[in-house]
């Protein structure tokens, strides 16, 4: 018991340390996490947000992910998953284009869980014309990615589930399609830390995109490495507060927080009300945004989700998604504040 309790102390303290000199090696391509870094970076679908309840938090959403989305956002989120969860999205998107996504996530009991997923671009048809000007048809520009990812506790497992570390990891697939096409094999990895005060409060470390490159003609860019450090407040079973700090290999490091209240409307029944704000790109777009508007709806083991995302003269983005929890008990016990 003792070689056990020491090994969860050294992982405990080793772990954050290990994760944050990943993060700091990774991004090995010179990408500067600066505004001189735009537009090398490749696979910028990755950085679009999936599901309707992050986003509407204003993509503050790592460290209470607890759905199948988590594989989008934090691997490690797949922890919260007591019974078996599908997520669905759709999202016009700008300029034509549109986000599509799902994924598929169950338990697999004290051993931790695991989920597959599926985010697909569709940049809608492109005219294609020589260099005479004559039409020669159109083209359909897509990007896909393909994720199977797992959690699992790291440390204490003599110790309430809540006060363990939790690891997560994805391996994924990506594929870009302009006229040409090339694909490329990548990785993401998450660490949730143990509730602290009083259950209260949970901080997580995620870094995505860690590998990776997509080749464009003659040209080669690494995936966006996206790497946040995401805080989230619970400050009863009916409020939550999220906060992360975001730094990306292609552009200046941003802030996000959000805010979600739920409000009991029946025995079986809850009604959500979010909100957030980014300081993404704050000072690169004219009119209404970095601001973000949303609610949601639980009956029994379906909830739906919509978020409202304006990006100023760009246009305004609407996200639809559902979850759905199904098949079997829930297993193991339930996380501080059982949030659905």
């Amino acid at each position: 018991m003792k070689r056990k309790e020491g090994q969860s102390i050294f992982w405990g303290a080793a772990l954050p340390a290990l994760l944050l000199c990943v993060l700091a090696c990774a991004p090995a391509g010179g990408a500067g996490f600066d505004s001189a870094s735009a537009g090398t970076a490749s696979g910028q679908f990755l950085k679009i947000a999936s599901g309707a309840r992050g986003a509407a938090m204003g993509e503050a959403y790592s460290a209470l992910a607890d759905d199948a989305f988590a594989l989008d956002w934090n691997p490690a989120g797949l922890i919260h998953i007591k019974r078996n969860s599908m997520a669905l999205m759709h999202a016009p998107y700008l300029a034509g284009s549109y986000a599509d996504y799902f994924a598929y996530a169950e338990t697999a009991g004290d051993v931790g869980s695991w989920g597959v997923s599926m985010k697909y671009m569709n940049y809608g048809k492109i005219n294609k014309t020589g260099s005479s000007g004559v039409s020669l048809g159109n083209f359909t520009p897509y990007d896909v990615a393909l994720n199977v990812g797992f959690a699992c506790y790291i440390t204490g497992f003599n110790k309430e589930p809540e006060e363990r570390f939790v690891l997560g990891a994805t391996g994924k697939f990506v594929k870009s399609k302009i006229i040409s096409e090339d694909n490329t094999v990548s990785a993401d990895i998450g660490l949730n830390m143990p509730y602290m005060f009083e259950n209260r409060f949970r901080m997580s470390l995620t870094a995505q995109n860690i590998m990776g490159t997509l080749r464009y003609d003659k040209e080669e860019a690494p995936l966006p490495l996206i790497l946040r450090l995401g805080t989230l407040t619970s400050l009863s079973e009916y409020f939550n507060l999220t906060g992360d700090i975001v730094a990306v290999s292609d552009s200046l490091p941003w802030l996000a927080m959000g805010a979600e209240v739920k409000v009991p409307a029946h025995k079986d029944m809850d009604v959500f009300l979010r909100t957030g704000f980014n300081t993404r790109a704050v000072s690169d777009l004219g009119g209404l945004r970095n601001v973000s508007l949303g609610g949601g709806l639980r009956y029994r083991d379906y909830r739906l989700d919509y978020a409202f995302s304006p990006f100023g003269d760009l246009g305004t983005v609407h996200r639809i998604s559902a979850v759905i929890t199904f098949s079997g008990r829930e297993t193991g016990p339930p996380p501080p504040y059982k949030r659905y």
